[in-house]
């Protein structure tokens, strides 16, 4: 396997990228105030900039140039942040490595993107040394001068990501520096309102997904990040009672929790709910709403092209759910300036940017993606008459039934909490539409009776803790295994399930 040469990949979105120019003129501006607040410490932007600024200069003197593969493996923390601009500023292609990837996947995603260097923090050294890699430990990494350099080509290779392997193995998303760049410009137009001095976000969700892109659309304004690892229910309640926070970035998994913990509160000083990487339905939008008022906006987003890709503002989020009609999908908004969408034959979406990806590696086969190329999203959607995309389905969990077709989505939005549906094979009906809950045994067939016949369950069954990725998508192959392994089906027109 080869990937590309680090300063060849075809899509040249701009020829240049001033990051070392960028972040010197945000150390002068902002230099005193805070960029970075954690339960461990703050950070402000001269620290900031001078920590990236060292590790750029330590990754030099390791021989990295732009394109060079460099891993991050780290917690939510300031140094999380500081080593994902430090690795922007080597003109390296930053590989973020989620730290709680196990052994198998930690090797996968090594072979795929061919890193040799890694930064992490101490405990991790031998860990990452024992597998022939470089190590740098962010406790090592003295803080660096800010001062304007020399551009980074935009066709270097910028950023190597993974998708979330819910169809097979990961797959390696290439992304150049020039596509970075512009996918942070599009970022910074398409916040709802222009963050400033007193405005903080609080982000818990891993830095390595959603989070970093949040901060740096945030910190590209001279606004505060208030990062957390992982959602401490406690905790957000006494930082939205201090008003220490005017924004939250809660997909839906996470907004679920903090509803469930703070209702009956108001926190009518929160500017925005920033949710996305999951499908919002309405029951859990309208408890969000209860609490923090008609602030929530949603975003669609793929691991092949960063968002924004399209995006759904407060009050047109807030339009759409009164009056949601779920039969046809659901509303994932407009889309963001230089985004183009459109609809395949079948439904499919397709997607095309100036921010999207360069090329992908799959089985440790380098698959280029020529700049004029849409990509294929597997989800199948409809665009209205007002120009909005909606959500329909995914194309690979299409459920056959008795001659019909119909997406696990449909029906699992005729349910008022998160409920589970996937078809388990028949050779009577094909497929057998099944709808599990999470940690109850149950029966649905009330809420079921509003659904056009073929597509309701034809059993209502349970799991103790619904199966997810690391960015929290409901994981429905293993939810069909798990039923296939706990019961077996009693096959012919009139289907049940008995426990193994």
């Amino acid at each position: 396997m080869s990937l590309p040469p680090p300063q060849a990949t075809r899509r040249g979105t701009i020829d240049h990228v001033p990051w070392a120019d960028h972040y010197h003129q945000l150390a002068l501006r902002f230099g005193p105030r805070v960029a970075v607040s954690t339960p461990a410490g703050t950070l402000t932007y001269a620290e900031l900039i001078a920590r990236a600024f060292g590790l750029a200069t330590r990754l030099a003197a390791l021989g990295v140039t732009p394109g060079t593969p460099v891993a991050t493996c780290l917690h939510n923390s300031c140094e999380a942040v500081w080593a994902g601009y430090g690795t922007i500023l080597s003109g390296a292609a930053e590989v973020p490595l989620d730290p709680n990837l196990g052994p198998d996947d930690l090797d996968w995603c090594l072979y795929l993107s061919e890193t040799r260097i890694v930064i992490t923090d101490a405990g991790r050294h031998d860990d990452f040394a024992g597998r022939g890699l470089t190590v740098l430990a962010v406790d090592e990494i003295e803080p660096g001068s800010a001062a304007p350099g020399e551009p980074v080509p935009g066709a270097a290779l910028g950023r190597i990501g993974f998708t979330s392997g819910t169809t097979g193995r990961p797959k390696a998303i290439l992304t150049n520096h020039g596509s970075r760049w512009i996918a942070n410009q599009m970022l910074r137009a398409n916040l709802p309102f222009t963050p400033g001095a007193d405005d903080r976000v609080l982000l818990m969700t891993p830095f390595t997904h959603g989070a970093s892109l949040t901060t740096y659309a945030y910190l590209d304004h001279g606004a505060s990040i208030e990062l957390h690892a992982g959602v401490d229910t406690e905790v957000v309640r006494g930082l939205l009672d201090a008003k220490a926070i005017d924004a939250v970035f809660a997909p839906p998994t996470v907004l679920n929790r903090l509803c469930a913990a703070l209702e009956g509160r108001r926190y009518d000083h929160v500017k925005v709910v920033y949710t996305g990487t999951s499908t919002l339905l309405p029951p859990l939008y309208f408890r969000a709403r209860d609490i923090f008022g008609p602030v929530v906006r949603v975003t669609y987003g793929k691991s092949e092209i960063t968002n924004p890709i399209t995006v759904l503002p407060p009050g047109a989020c807030d339009e759409w759910y009164a009056a949601a009609d779920l039969s046809e999908g659901v509303c994932l908004g407009w889309p963001a300036s230089g985004v183009e969408v459109r609809l395949a034959e079948d439904g499919e979406i397709l997607l095309r940017g100036p921010h999207m990806l360069c090329g992908m590696v799959d089985q440790g086969e380098y698959i280029d993606h020529p700049p004029d190329a849409w990509h294929d999203t597997g989800d199948v959607g409809r665009i209205d008459e007002r120009g909005r995309l909606f959500l329909l389905g995914r194309a690979k969990d299409v459920i056959k039934t008795g001659g019909y077709k119909l997406y696990p989505e449909e029906v699992e939005r005729a349910f008022a909490a998160e409920v589970a549906v996937v078809g388990v094979p028949s050779e009577h009906w094909g497929e057998v539409v099944v709808a599990v809950a999470e940690g109850r045994d149950w029966d649905g067939s009330g809420e079921a009776d509003s659904l056009t016949r073929y597509k309701r369950p034809r059993a209502y069954l349970g799991i103790d803790v619904f199966p997810r990725n690391r960015q929290g998508k409901l994981q429905r192959r293993e939810v069909r295994e798990h039923i296939e392994a706990t019961y077996r089906l009693i096959d012919g027109p009139y289907p049940t399930f008995e426990r193994r």
